[in-house]
């Protein structure tokens, strides 16, 4: 895809041209970046697979067996710490796959931000460690501040909260409505860190924490732009993710209602292949949820290169303005 004038990178935009040319460029690459991120996104999809496998199937089986029979509960001690080793170990190394693929993603889009295209050659079975380590320092900061912004967040709500009810005598906000308009708070404050990770990413020289401040400043100052534009892909990406992963829900559906079946006395009434098939739709939906978390990526791309012209455009009229 060759850098016209329309889809170059720096150049004010609304977030619907943010994300209808960031969808442009993940759909003319699809099979480029599928290429280049295969060996992560099938660890991944394995990962997802055996920690949905055993959240569907063997979870609520054990649970219904301990249950039925309260007696020997005990017994499945073993059983229970087994699957939580087992869902533990899926959840690390799914996530680091997960990174793996952020890691190769962001380097396609450096690519094109240098060249103004993504290369046609892309190998099987590659993964880059400089990229991947970088997106891994950059999502664990990211997420480091995201948890402090959720604990001041927290602690502001909840004191603002106490002060209403001892001044309205009564329980006029409950602990539920603390909780949920203090998430609702937070996912509204760490928006900015959408441009704080990816101008990270996109800058090779710049380290996260001597810029934290001020990218979150100018995250902050196009919250709008950010927020909006977060929205409309989340939404998409979710919808197009739960319509292909279809199949998945279905199966995962089937043994809910038949697990729970058990419990009323009703026999399972599951073919025998009924793990190996959820098995491998989990793999599929869990592929498919990581491919539609790339597409985010390119949209975050073009958010940025919005933010950075118009603070360029800012720059530039108050030096005029300063020096006519």
């Amino acid at each position: 895809m060759e850098n016209t004038k329309e889809d170059a990178l720096f150049r004010a935009r609304s977030p619907r041209s943010c994300v209808r040319l960031g969808c442009q460029l993940y759909l003319s690459n699809f099979r480029r970046l599928a290429k280049a991120t295969c060996l992560p996104a099938a660890v991944f999809a394995i990962a997802y697979s055996v920690l949905a496998t055993i959240m569907v199937i063997q979870f609520p089986r054990l649970n219904i067996t301990s249950m039925v029979n309260p007696e020997t509960a005990y017994q499945h001690l073993s059983d229970y710490i087994a699957l939580a080793v087992v869902a533990l170990s899926a959840i690390v190394v799914g996530g680091l796959a997960e990174v793996g693929s952020y890691g190769t993603t962001f380097k396609m889009l450096d690519e094109h931000r240098a060249t103004g295209a993504i290369a046609h050659q892309c190998r099987w079975l590659y993964v880059s460690r400089r990229w991947s380590w970088r997106c891994f320092k950059g999502a664990l900061s990211s997420l480091a501040v995201a948890l402090l912004l959720a604990v001041v967040c927290g602690m502001a709500v909840a004191g603002i909260a106490v002060g209403i009810n001892k001044m309205g005598g009564q329980e006029l906000l409950g602990n539920a409505f603390v909780v949920a308009l203090s998430a609702v708070v937070t996912l509204f404050i760490i928006t900015p860190l959408l441009y704080m990770f990816t101008s990270y990413m996109l800058n090779d020289k710049q380290a996260y924490w001597p810029h934290a401040f001020r990218s979150f400043s100018i995250g902050m100052r196009h919250f709008g732009l950010l927020f909006v534009a977060t929205l409309i892909t989340v939404v998409f990406a979710g919808i197009v993710a739960i319509v292909i992963s279809m199949p998945a829900v279905i199966v995962g559906l089937a043994n809910a209602v038949a697990n729970t079946g058990l419990l009323y006395g009703d026999p399972l009434g599951m073919p025998s292949y009924i793990t190996l098939l959820t098995a491998i739709a989990m793999a599929f939906a869990g592929f498919v949820a990581l491919m539609c978390r790339c597409l985010v990526m390119f949209v975050f791309y073009f958010a940025y290169g919005s933010i950075c012209a118009l603070e360029e455009e800012k720059k530039k009229f108050n030096s005029e303005t300063q020096n006519p």
